[in-house]
């Protein structure tokens, strides 16, 4: 009996195919231990070292341009003069809120011959205020740290002339310079420090002048390493640690990456697997020629079930009855493919919909957009258009935090969309906290109505907003725009001219709605360029 088995087409398949297997899954093993994944695993290091390099060489330049500015203002004649207490209308002259503002600046130090304070300047990161001191004392007392700090490295290298960085909440860019006069002739007067803070206007700049995300925190004490790189997925956290002052701490300066690099390095692997998938060619066409009636047969019948169920699955097909391999396969192919449908619907629900919210997001309203006014222009019916923005919502996160701000969002969506399906039109997200919404077989007096009951759903929430100008709580501008106005005959230009009185409504203080007119294009352009 086991001399017969032995002898069966089936033994010798199984037998020929687990031969082939086990040899593909040897070479693939050696292959992929000793050559692939090293060559790629060194390849992904070399590219993440590499992007790296590209945030820390923004970082410079920002060590750079902060020096230059320094030594520009250290090495001036009016500076020499001004820490001698010879020019007494310096500060007035050189120094303003402004000028700090626009340089991000967080504060300037002069320090005399002997490193004493001279005159402080600077924005308290607290609050926002800009004050002048001869001392740390009263509202520059928040100075007090810094200055410490910069008389300590006065001690340390009287020559200076360097960017440093200090650990802080931000950290911070420090660039210092011994003050001499134009010429640098004579003896240094003293000592100019510079701070600008790495917070997240320096982070966005950094994002736009290297294409990378990117953070920053601090380290207490030293890492062994100069660069950390932790790998989640198909996502790459890496992180190069900077040197601060004092050196008690460190700065990490880190990014976030997809593993590009490591994926399409993949394509090496993919001749192992054209060698195993042509080894296994071979092997399924001796399976072909030697079990045709045992396996194509049933496969064919297999084959014209999948086809028919393409669209409505026949459940009293025969093949789902079958108790034997191809039965199990084709229910197995009748579940998967129904769990596919349902993935289909979830993809397209996900596609159009906005994720925090739940409201239809951009993508959606337009498509909807075009085909209401194509109906709107066929059929002559008016058609209005909101766009509404939640007042001052940058004020709102900057002071309570994304996650309120998040938190935010989702109850005024929420109220709209109550509103919205009560008086019968559509509503959707269209940017942060921006808002769109369309309103078939509608005049812009009724949709004046209804951006009013908008406004009132959103104010009776009552969603408390302290530092809005506006209101104690959230607030909403709304601009309306219709159809049949000159300029607004398209969706853009309908959803331009929308977003004309927009403006129009915040530029007349907020909290209010406004029906577009030709008249307000030119005040809502002034407004579009002066308003956040």
């Amino acid at each position: 009996m086991l001399q017969r088995f032995s002898r069966s087409l089936r033994f010798r398949f199984l037998a020929a195919l687990s031969g082939v297997l086990l040899l593909a899954l040897i070479s693939l093993v050696i292959l992929s231990k000793w050559v692939i994944f090293p060559a790629l695993h060194k390849e992904e290091h070399a590219v993440v070292t590499k992007e790296l390099e590209k945030i820390e060489a923004g970082l410079n330049v920002s060590h750079e341009t902060l020096l230059a500015q320094a030594r520009d203002w250290a090495i001036w004649d009016d500076t020499y003069e001004f820490v001698q207490g010879n020019y007494p209308g310096y500060t007035d002259t050189n120094f303003s809120q402004q000028m700090f503002e626009e340089m991000h600046y967080q504060l300037m130090a002069f320090f005399n011959a002997e490193g004493e304070v001279h005159f402080l300047a600077g924005i308290n990161p607290a609050n926002g205020q800009y004050h002048t001191c001869r001392s740390v004392e009263r509202e520059c007392r928040w100075m007090d740290g810094l200055v410490h700090t910069m008389q300590a490295s006065i001690k340390e290298d009287p020559l200076q002339r360097k960017s440093a960085l200090y650990a802080g909440s931000p950290p911070l860019i420090v660039a210092s310079n011994p003050i001499f006069r134009t010429d640098e002739s004579g003896p240094s007067q003293g000592w100019l420090f510079k701070v600008r803070p790495m917070d997240a206007d320096w982070l966005s700049t950094i994002e736009r002048y290297t294409g990378l995300p990117t953070m920053l925190s601090v380290v207490n004490g030293k890492e062994d390493n100069d660069i950390a790189i932790n790998i989640t997925g198909n996502t790459i956290f890496a992180q190069r640690f900077l040197t601060t002052y004092p050196s008690n701490e460190q700065i990490a300066l880190g990014t976030q990456l997809k593993r590009t690099s490591y994926l399409a390095s993949l394509e090496t692997f993919r001749y192992v697997l054209l060698w195993t998938a042509c080894l296994m060619l071979l092997v399924i066409g001796l399976v072909l020629l030697l079990l045709e009636r045992i396996i194509l047969k049933p496969l064919k019948i297999l084959t014209s079930f999948t086809q028919q169920i393409s669209g409505d699955i026949d459940e009293s097909s025969s093949l789902l009855k079958r108790g034997d391999e191809i039965g199990i396969l084709a229910r197995a192919f009748q579940n998967q493919f129904k769990r596919q449908q349902q993935l289909n619907a979830e993809l397209i629900q996900l596609s159009t919909h906005d994720p925090l919210t739940g409201l239809p997001n951009r993508r959606l309203f337009d498509q909807r957009l075009q085909e209401v006014v194509n109906n709107a222009q066929t059929t002559g019916q008016s058609l209005s258009v909101m766009m509404i923005d939640i007042d001052h919502f940058k004020l709102f996160n900057d002071h309570y935090g994304h996650p309120e701000g998040d938190i935010c969002l989702r109850r005024v969506a929420q109220t709209m969309h109550e509103v919205a399906t009560a008086h019968g039109f559509f509503i959707a997200r269209t940017g942060g906290e921006e808002f769109s919404a369309m309103l078939p077989a509608t005049s812009a007096t009724q949709a004046m109505e209804k951006s009013q009951a908008l406004s009132h759903a959103v104010d009776q929430l009552r969603h408390p907003h302290q530092v809005s100008p506006v209101a104690s709580y959230v607030t909403v501008s709304i601009g309306i725009s219709q159809l049949d106005i000159e300029g607004a005959m398209t969706p853009s230009g309908l959803m331009t001219a929308a977003d004309q009185a927009l403006y129009a409504a915040k530029a007349d203080g907020r909290h209010t709605a406004k029906v577009y007119t030709p008249s307000l294009a030119n005040t809502a352009f002034s407004s579009h360029n002066t308003l956040p």
